[in-house]
C-alpha cells in the first residue's frame, strides 16, 4: 500500500493515494468492529451499577479538584458502551429529571434494555445502537459522560475518538470518566493472557465461551504444575496467586480481558497526554489515593514527592510504578479549565464543608483510637447514614460540652479517611425519608423497576442499583410484595395484616435448619432496607 502511494505520487494523485488508503484504514477499523460486536453478543455479561460512575461521586470529585460541576438534578448524561444501561438506569430511576443517553455496538443489548426501560416506565433513559466513532457535534453535549471498561478494549482509532467525544460533546463545565488498563501492573498479568491466547489456538472454531472454560483449564494445569516443583514453587508463588485470582473470575469476564483481540494497557503519563492531545485536561483520579501522595508515610510521600520534582503527571506515574497500577479511572474535563484544577493537594474548607460523607463498609478504621475528633468522627460514621461537617461539630458538642474543636484537624483527618478510601464522599444529598403511617409512599417508578427485575427476569440482564450507584444484592419476591402495599400512603398494621394474609417468609440457618421469619420482624428489615434506599417520599401537604 504505501508503495502504491508513492507511485501515485509520482504521476500527481497523491490525494487519491491517501484516500485510499484511509479507506482501507476505516474498512479494517469496521472489521475490528465486528469482531468486538459478536464477542460482546455471544459472551454476555450482567451489566452491572458500578458506584464509581455515580453522577454524585463524579461531581464531588470534581468540586474537591476546584471545578464547578453542574448540579445532578437536571444533568444531561451519556454513556459510550452501555450494553443493557444497567449503570445508568438505575441513575435515571434516582433523578428523573435529568436526561440520560446510552450507546452500544450490540443491537440485541441495545434492544434488551430498552425493553427493561419501558417495562420500568422510565421516560428519561434512551439507549442507542451506534458506533462510537459516529458520533459528532450534532449528537449534543452533554454534563457527565461515562466511559466504563470501554477504552482499553477498542482500537486506538476508536480510543482517540473516545478521547476527543470527552472535549467536544462535553458541556462547558461537563466532567468525563473513562476506565483503563494501566503499566505497569498490567506487565504482571499479560503473561496470562498470552498464555490463555496460546492455548487457544487449538480451539479457535469453538465459540467463545468454550474457549474461555477451555483456556482457563490449561491456565490452572499450569498454576498446578508450577506448584509441583520445589524449585519454582516459592520463587512463582506470586503468578500462582495471580492465575488463582484470574481462575475465581467470573468467566464472562476473563473472555472479555484476557481472550478479546484488543486489550491494551497505557501507562498514565501516555494515557493523560492522549487525552491533552484530543484537547482534555486531566483532573485526577476517583481512586483518590492514585492523585493525592499525602496520606503516604512521611518518607515514601518525600522520595515520591522528590522523583516527581513537582509535576503532577510524573508524581502519579511514579506512584504507579511503586503500588504496581494495573487499573486507572481518570476523570478529565475541558482543556480551558487546566488552570482551575487544584493539583497541590491542598483542598478548601469550604468544599468539604460543603460535601456530604458516608461511611463505606468493613474498610477496617480501627476501633482503639485515643484522638477525641478522631472518636467522634468514627462515631458519626458509625450511624451507617449521610453526615456533613456541622454534623461532626454537633455530635462532638454534645458529648463533649466545652471541648475546643480544633476545625483544622476535623478537615484534615475527613479528608485523609476520603483518600485512603474509608469515606465516600458525594456533591448533594440524597434524602433517606423513614416510614411513617399514612405520612409516606413508594413512587410507582421504584415499584416498577424491582418488578421489573424481579419479577420479569431483568435481573438476567442488568443489578440494581441505589441511589448512589452502588449494587444491591437480595431484593427478592418479599421485598416487592411488601413495597407494592406502599404505592399510597398506609398503615404498618394494614402492611402486617396483608403479609399475614398473603406470604410465609422461611430461612435457614448456617447448619441448614430451616425457620419461620414473624412477619412483624420481616417488615422492619424491609421499612429499613427502603429507607437506605430513598425509596419512600413524604406526601405533599
Amino acid at each position: 500500500m504505501k508503495q502504491e502511494s508513492k507511485q501515485k505520487k509520482n504521476v500527481g494523485t497523491s490525494v487519491m493515494g491517501n484516500d485510499i488508503e484511509t479507506t482501507q484504514n476505516t474498512m479494517h477499523v469496521l472489521d475490528e468492529n465486528k469482531v468486538l460486536k459478536k464477542s460482546y453478543e455471544d459472551v454476555v455479561y450482567i451489566s452491572q451499577p458500578f458506584g464509581a460512575t455515580s453522577l454524585n461521586t463524579l461531581a464531588a470529585r470534581a468540586l474537591l479538584f476546584g471545578l464547578n460541576p453542574v448540579s445532578l438534578k437536571k444533568a444531561r448524561v451519556l454513556e459510550l458502551g452501555c450494553s443493557f444501561g444497567g449503570n445508568i438506569i438505575s441513575q435515571a430511576l434516582y433523578y428523573p429529571e435529568a436526561s440520560f443517553t446510552g450507546i452500544d455496538l450490540s443491537s440485541s443489548q441495545i434492544k434488551m434494555g430498552n425493553e427493561l426501560i419501558a417495562s420500568m416506565g422510565l421516560t428519561n433513559i434512551h439507549l442507542l445502537e451506534k458506533d462510537i466513532l459516529d458520533i459528532d457535534d450534532s449528537f449534543g453535549t452533554f454534563d457527565y459522560i461515562i466511559v466504563h471498561g470501554i477504552w482499553s478494549w477498542v482500537p486506538d482509532v476508536v480510543k482517540d475518538k473516545i478521547l476527543s467525544i470527552c472535549n467536544k460533546n462535553l458541556s462547558d463545565n461537563g466532567v468525563a470518566y473513562v476506565s483503563y488498563n494501566t503499566y505497569p501492573g498490567w506487565k504482571r498479568l499479560e503473561q496470562y493472557r498470552e498464555i490463555m491466547q496460546y492455548a487457544e489456538q487449538k480451539e479457535l472454531e469453538l465459540p467463545l465461551m468454550e474457549r474461555t472454560l477451555y483456556t482457563k483449564n490449561i491456565l490452572k494445569l499450569v498454576a498446578d504444575t508450577m506448584g509441583l516443583d520445589n524449585r519454582i514453587s516459592q520463587k512463582a508463588s506470586y503468578k500462582i496467586d495471580n492465575i488463582q485470582n484470574v481462575l475465581s473470575s467470573n468467566d464472562y469476564y476473563v473472555a472479555h480481558e484476557y481472550l478479546e483481540p484488543f486489550n491494551d494497557p497505557v501507562y498514565v503519563h501516555e494515557f493523560i497526554k492522549r487525552a491533552n492531545d484530543q484537547g482534555c485536561a486531566y483532573i485526577g483520579d476517583v481512586f483518590l489515593s492514585r492523585s493525592f501522595i499525602s496520606w503516604l508515610p512521611e518518607d515514601i510521600h518525600d522520595n515520591i514527592a522528590q522523583l516527581a520534582n513537582d509535576d503532577y503527571i510524573a508524581k502519579e506515574q511514579y506512584y504507579d510504578y511503586i503500588y504496581d497500577t494495573q487499573f486507572r479511572m481518570s476523570l478529565l474535563t475541558k482543556n480551558k479549565h487546566s488552570k482551575k484544577i487544584v493539583r497541590n493537594e491542598r483542598v478548601s474548607i469550604d468544599v468539604l464543608s460543603k460535601l456530604y460523607y458516608c461511611s463505606v463498609v468493613n474498610t477496617g478504621i480501627p476501633s482503639n483510637m485515643t484522638d477525641s475528633i478522631h472518636i467522634a468522627i468514627k462515631e458519626v460514621m458509625d450511624r451507617g447514614d449521610i453526615f456533613t461537617v456541622q454534623d461532626i461539630v454537633d455530635h462532638i458538642h454534645r458529648k463533649l460540652p466545652g471541648y475546643t474543636i480544633e476545625m483544622d484537624r476535623v478537615y484534615s483527618r475527613l479528608l485523609y479517611l476520603i483518600i485512603v478510601d474509608n469515606l465516600d464522599m458525594y456533591a448533594e444529598p440524597y434524602e433517606r425519608v423513614a416510614f411513617e403511617d399514612n405520612k409516606v409512599y413508594i413512587p410507582q417508578r421504584f415499584i416498577d423497576f424491582i418488578s421489573t427485575i424481579v419479577e420479569k427476569e431483568g435481573s438476567s440482564y442488568i443489578g440494581i442499583g441505589d441511589m448512589y450507584n452502588k449494587v444491591q444484592q437480595d431484593i427478592d419476591n418479599g421485598f416487592l410484595f411488601v413495597i407494592k402495599q406502599m404505592v399510597e400512603p398506609t398503615t404498618r398494621e394494614k402492611i402486617l395484616a396483608i403479609m399475614d394474609d398473603n406470604i410465609t417468609v422461611q430461612r435457614h440457618t448456617r447448619d441448614n435448619i430451616d425457620f419461620i421469619v414473624p412477619n412483624k420482624v420481616y417488615l422492619e428489615e424491609i421499612l429499613q432496607r427502603i429507607r437506605m434506599l430513598g425509596f419512600l417520599h413524604k406526601i405533599k401537604d
